[in-house]
């Protein structure tokens, strides 16, 4: 009997002894787990996106590789109604640090933004359909000029073109923008559009900043991705988390951020209150032209969230360009239909039409959400 228990003693201590020497290597260090992820900041772009090895499996499927972390602004840009997928890969031992509430955070050298634009139920065969992928890699160090102003943000746009059978996305050499046919479905409702894969010149015209204007300061940078669109709730599966909570878990955040972040919502959340809904829609549509050194900086209103002063948000503000419509304000409390702002998003027409880029059909949940904030306003254009 003796000897029976002192066999099992001697299988289990066997099993332990397994268990831990299989989470060690061969010099017998703790296994810590590697990104598969290809990205030298010296060689890209690559030719294909599976070059990266960002995604598992299918490419397809987009499955995150590990490290690779999927992340959602509380509003989304709109897209002639593309789904998007985004994710964030940083280089193993650096993260990115705070740098305000609306101003994308700072990130290392050798991370990288990925985008996917994509749609459900496309005819003929109601099966779903990635247009494009595009990918901002930060390749160097910021550079600036002796009085301190940013020349160089070390930021790269490269866009990657899915094929028919969706099995692979090239690099677009081109850089001049392609129209692509779509039928889809959406919501109950079939459109035909053609989808526009930007140029080059057109990624620099959203993603551009120039807050000094300097001669040559234009530099490239990251829209989306910053505290006020990330303070929230993001489901990641296997748990739902707060985004920035989860980066600083992640090692991709440093945890040294304020407590109280005004943040961005969900437009599309009726339970927030009315304002927050349109100021957040208005932000991630408009506010990265409509800023302090963006495209449209020369036009007197202020898109940006944090922004509280509506007479530099639009309202009552004298309108800033003539249009084919007799109209005197951007926006006209309590009367959209009379409003520049509420004209030009519900346009089609290139030389009146905003936002000018990213959209050639009308977004009417938009468009009706604008409406209602408007209408709402009590405040007397005189």
């Amino acid at each position: 009997m003796k000897k029976n228990y002192l066999l099992i003693a001697l299988s289990l201590l066997l099993v332990c002894t397994t268990l831990i020497v299989s989470c060690q290597d061969d010099d017998g260090d703790a296994y810590v787990p590697v990104s598969p992820v290809v990205l030298n900041p010296a060689d890209v772009p690559y030719a294909k996106l599976s070059d990266y090895h960002f995604f598992e499996g299918a490419l397809k499927d987009l499955t995150p590789a590990y490290k690779v972390l999927p992340y959602r602004p509380a509003s989304e840009l709109f897209t002639d109604y593309a789904h998007k997928k985004r994710f964030v890969w940083m280089p193993q031992g650096t993260m990115a640090t705070y740098n305000g509430n609306d101003n994308a955070l700072v990130f290392p050298v050798g991370a990288v933004l990925i985008k996917n634009f994509f749609y459900d139920n496309v005819a003929p065969s109601n099966t779903t359909r990635i247009i494009e992928t595009r990918i901002l890699i930060k390749t160097h160090e910021e550079g600036f000029n002796s009085d301190g102003s940013m020349i160089d943000s070390g930021w790269e746009p490269y866009d990657y073109i899915w094929n028919e059978e969706q099995t692979e996305a090239y690099l677009d050499t081109e850089g001049q923008g392609v129209f692509v046919p779509l039928t889809f479905t959406d919501s109950g409702v079939t459109r035909d559009i053609y989808y526009k894969i930007p140029a080059q010149t057109e990624c620099h015209t959203c993603h551009k900043l120039n807050p000094d204007h300097a001669v040559g300061g234009e530099v490239v940078i990251p829209i989306g991705v910053k505290p006020q669109n990330l303070n929230n709730v993001y489901d990641y599966g296997t748990a739902q988390r707060n985004q920035l909570e989860k980066w600083v878990s992640e090692g991709y955040l440093d945890p040294n951020i304020p407590a109280n972040i005004l943040s961005t919502v969900d437009y599309r959340d009726t339970s927030q209150p009315l304002e927050l809904r349109a100021r957040s829609y208005i932000d991630a549509n408009c506010a990265h032209c409509h800023r302090i050194g963006g495209h449209c900086d020369y036009a007197a209103m202020r898109f940006n969230f944090s922004n509280t002063d509506l007479s530099t948000f639009g309202v009552c503000m004298p309108y800033q360009f003539a249009l084919p419509e007799d109209m005197e304000y951007v926006i006209k409390a309590g009367d959209a239909n009379n409003s520049e702002l509420i004209y030009r998003i519900s346009s089609t027409d290139g030389s009146v039409m905003m936002p000018f880029i990213g959209r050639s059909i009308v977004h009417d949940e938009g468009v009706a959400l604008m409406k209602e904030w408007i209408n709402s306003l009590e405040t007397t254009c005189e």
